[in-house]
Order: structure tokens, then C-alpha cells, then sequence
């Protein structure tokens, strides 16, 4: 026991520690109770069947147009909507998971249902009309022609 949780009449005095967690576990229990996100109990962890998740994405500049390669794994194309605008593309995906089980007269069956969202700006304007996408091993490649082509410009230096 350290000497600030010495007990004083029978009493336990808090560390500022103590309080750091206390102040995070509340702020964890409002945000829960904010999100509509349905719940289960796992023991002590608490486990959402709705994930939505942050996919990674690499955008190069090729001139004339961005790359992107964004991960999707698990999410047919099918289930994959982008939208472009005039300086940003909106991916988005979802599916549904179902348990395999074989049992038979369940009476749960669990499903589970995760999706991505990603918000990509693009540093100048593009041609919305003229985005294409492919989906090759779980990565989704799309291609975003800019509205002014910029050169890419690389001239040797000599060093004097």
C-alpha cells in the first residue's frame, strides 16, 4: 500500500492516479451510452456487433491523376459505394457476417456486421465523372484523373 492510500480512520484516500482511471472509465461509460450500437457482455469487455472501421489508404500523385489503394478486406465490391465530389472521394462498405453453425433449432443465431468509411480531400480539384475503381485481393485501387494535370518534373543536379 503506498503512503497516500494510507487508511485514515478506516478510510482509503485516493490517488491522483486513482482519479485519472476513474475519469477515463466515466468518460468510456457516457460515450457508450451515447452510441445506439448494440452491446454484449463478454466477461469484463464489452464487445460491439457494429464496427465501423478506418481503412487504410495510400494516395500517390501520378501527374496526371491519384492512386488510391485503400484495404477492404472481406467486403465484396459489390457492397462498396464511392462517391466523388470536385476535391474528395467517399468510400464506403459494408457486410453482413454470418455464424456458420450446424446445430440444429438454435434458438440464437449470431450475426455480426462490420463496414469501413473513409473521407479522402484531395490536394487539387478532380474530374468526379471519370473516377474508376478495381478491386484486386482485398484492395480497392481507384484512379482520380485531376481536373489540370501537373507535370512531374525531375532534372539532374551536378553537384560543383
Amino acid at each position: 500500500m503506498t503512503k497516500s492510500n494510507i487508511a485514515r480512520k478506516n478510510v482509503l484516500v485516493p490517488t491522483t492516479f486513482d482519479s485519472i482511471f476513474e475519469n477515463f472509465k466515466r468518460d468510456m461509460e457516457d460515450v457508450l451510452s451515447v452510441t445506439k450500437w448494440p452491446l454484449i457482455s463478454a466477461g469484463n469487455d464489452l464487445i460491439s456487433d457494429f464496427e465501423t472501421r478506418l481503412p487504410l489508404c495510400d494516395m500517390e500523385d501520378l501527374g496526371d491523376k491519384y492512386e488510391i489503394s485503400l484495404e477492404a478486406p472481406g467486403i465484396p465490391k459489390d457492397k462498396i459505394t464511392i462517391k466523388a465530389g470536385i476535391d474528395y472521394i467517399d468510400i464506403s462498405g459494408e457486410e453482413e457476417k454470418q455464424t456458420k453453425e450446424k446445430r440444429k433449432n438454435y434458438l440464437y443465431n449470431e450475426r455480426s456486421f462490420s463496414s469501413l468509411r473513409r473521407h479522402i480531400p484531395t490536394p487539387e480539384e478532380i474530374v468526379p465523372s471519370k473516377v474508376d475503381a478495381k478491386m484486386e485481393n482485398g484492395v480497392l485501387h481507384v484512379q482520380v484523373p485531376k481536373k489540370t494535370p501537373t507535370k512531374n518534373e525531375e532534372t539532374n543536379v551536378q553537384i560543383k
